[in-house]
């Protein structure tokens, strides 16, 4: 099996010709080491021709061979006319890497249909716009992988090495034994079944371990359209959100989870949106359309709680009129989500054991079995582990829900995310207040990002509502935060810094040199995310596309200038090759003559 090692590590691009592999000792990559003549295949399908070219230059490195198109309708046909033998099978690729938003054809709609048509063909989904409906969306379609831009490449190509060799079964039988015809069946199964000329050049199969690549149909198939992208900004049904990659890894656990019945424990400290998460992975089950039931262990009296989860029987104890049903049964077939669960008593973990192990219980007081079927989601903010060893939590029933962990970052380890989830909670809270949403000031934003939220997302949630009532005017401006966010501010922050600072001349600057402006009071990351949030508040999208090309021009200006004008010199210390560099000089328009002009 192939791995991603120091053995299969992509060519650097600060290498020089004289440094490089050889040809013929070139990395190659094949399914499972195959002894093949020819490396594995890799799709590559983007309209953005720039990321199109870095990817294949990075994959060829890697050792694959690339073929590359501008949309899926292109790679579609393809695959239709394997389908319609009208071209062979060896012309299948090993694995496809596809972005989501395309003219024509959507990533996920193609996803979807070769998910369908090629079941064991893997495809790695690549878009910029990450967040949790596309990261769902993805999984759904039979993705193999979900890659949110910006990623590494290495950790691309890792990816895309683990999809070429997750690979099942495959039996090839030459019906030349049985009679006179020079064809070859490849089969997988009883279902699925291509025949192929035996004249035909194909690759050495391993049967240990290989791709089995179609199934066979009598007519044009097209590709559904019902999988549709929905990634607005103001449509987010789950109320998740964020784009730092803590954030990216719960949305491919939650994209990986949500249609599996497996129990789940959700850690992380209170208000990192616990119960968000467990009310996705609920609606994005096949259980969605019954009931979800969210249980708060801490806020139940404990001689009570046995009777909330199970229910009780008619005369169990004084009070008890009716028999009444528990939680439990009022989640059958659905999920039952227990939050707080290291709040628990002792003597109610036994019963829950008793559940979770066979779906049975008995109400408090009865004499009959009541069998339900539940998914549990668990979560606690407490250490579970250390609650085992102190004996206040069963160790079987820690195993029992620690099937899947999935922790949950606080909000100061993803402060990138504080612009985007405090313009939603404004929104929302401008919602709730009847009045028009307030903008926040840049400053603010800083300061809002400098800020430790112990409470995390929850205490940012009831700033906002703080602020759309208190604050004055239509800009929250840094003097109106509340207090305990200015007690500490730091020292490269100044709440009082003026407006103008940030407006003056931004209307005919890029948006580095707009953020230069701020260069003498933030870093570059702080005044990056400036620009960013006003050229959000302002409805710009596609920022990135805007923003990284005058990135890429500062920095190679910068490096021509420190080198002299040397390329080779400057491709090193940007850690590019040469050919990079001088791709880049002519993608980005730079001439000599510019490079001197800013150097003087």
């Amino acid at each position: 099996m192939t791995e991603y090692s120091d053995k299969h590590k992509p060519k650097s691009d600060t290498q020089t010709a004289n440094d490089q592999i050889p040809t013929d000792q070139a990395i190659k990559v094949t399914v499972n080491n195959a002894p093949d003549d020819s490396p594995a295949t890799l799709w590559l399908i983007d309209d953005d021709a720039a990321l199109r070219m870095v990817l294949a230059d990075t994959f060829e490195d890697a050792g694959l061979t690339v073929i590359s198109f501008t949309q899926a309708q292109a790679a579609w046909g393809r695959l239709n006319d394997i389908l319609q033998e009208t071209e062979l099978v060896t012309q299948l690729p090993d694995v496809i890497l596809t972005d989501i938003r395309m003219p024509m054809m959507d990533g996920l709609s193609f996803s979807d249909w070769v998910h369908q048509h090629f079941p064991k063909l893997p495809i790695v989904i690549m878009t910029a716009h990450s967040d949790l409906t596309s990261a769902i969306n993805s999984y759904q379609t039979g993705a193999f992988e979900y890659l949110p831009k910006p990623f590494d490449l290495d950790d691309a190509v890792a990816t895309i090495y683990k999809a070429i060799n997750y690979q099942p079964n495959l039996v090839i039988e030459s019906k030349a034994t049985k009679s006179d015809t020079s064809e070859t069946k490849v089969t997988a199964d009883p279902t699925t079944n291509i025949n192929t000329k035996s004249d035909t050049k194909s690759k050495p199969i391993n049967q240990a371990n290989t791709v089995s690549k179609v199934s066979k149909v009598n007519k044009v198939t097209k590709p559904k359209t019902a999988v549709k992208v929905n990634i607005s900004a103001n449509d987010n049904p789950s109320g998740i959100i964020g784009q730092s990659q803590a954030m990216q890894t719960v949305f491919r656990a939650i994209g990986r989870l949500a249609h599996s019945p497996i129990t789940v424990l959700i850690t992380g400290e209170s208000g990192t949106g616990k119960e968000l998460v467990a009310s996705a992975l609920h609606q994005h089950s096949p259980r969605h359309q019954q009931p979800f039931i969210a249980l708060n262990m801490a806020a139940i009296p404990h001689d009570l709680i046995e009777s909330e989860l199970f229910g009780h029987a008619k005369g169990a104890f004084t009070g008890a009129t009716t028999t009444r049903p528990g939680r439990f049964e009022q989640a059958d077939g659905g999920t039952l989500f227990l939050d707080e669960i290291g709040d628990m008593p002792f003597s109610t973990q036994t019963r829950l054991l008793r559940v979770l192990a066979n779906g049975e219980f008995y109400r408090v007081g009865g004499q009959q079995p009541v069998k339900v079927n539940v998914r549990i989601i668990a979560a606690t903010h407490q250490n579970l582990e250390e609650l085992v060893k102190q004996g206040k939590f069963r160790e079987d029933l820690f195993y029992r829900l620690n099937v899947i962990r999935l922790p949950l970052p606080p909000l100061r380890t993803r402060r990138e995310d504080i612009p985007a989830l405090a313009t939603y909670f404004m929104k929302r809270a401008a919602d709730q207040m009847d009045t028009a949403p307030k903008q926040l000031h840049p400053m603010a934003v800083q300061i809002m990002q400098s800020f430790e939220w112990r409470g995390n997302v929850r205490q940012l949630e009831n700033v906002c509502l703080w602020l759309t009532v208190m604050a004055t005017g239509d800009t929250v401006m840094a003097e109106d935060l509340p207090p305990e966010l200015l007690e500490n501010i730091p020292s490269n922050l100044d709440p009082h810094l003026e407006q103008d600072l940030y407006s003056a001349g931004t209307d005919n600057q890029n948006p580095i040199q707009q953020s230069q402006l701020v260069s003498n009071v933030t870093s570059w990351q702080q005044a990056l995310a400036v620009w960013a949030t006003q050229s959000l508040q302002t409805g710009e999208t596609d920022i990135l596309q805007t923003a990284t090309p005058e990135f890429e021009r500062v920095l190679l200006t910068a490096a021509l200038n420190h080198s002299g004008g040397k390329k080779i010199a400057a491709a090193n210390l940007l850690g590019w090759g040469r050919n990079t560099l001088t791709r880049k000089l002519q993608q980005l328009d730079i001439t000599a003559s510019e490079v001197q002009r800013n150097s003087d």
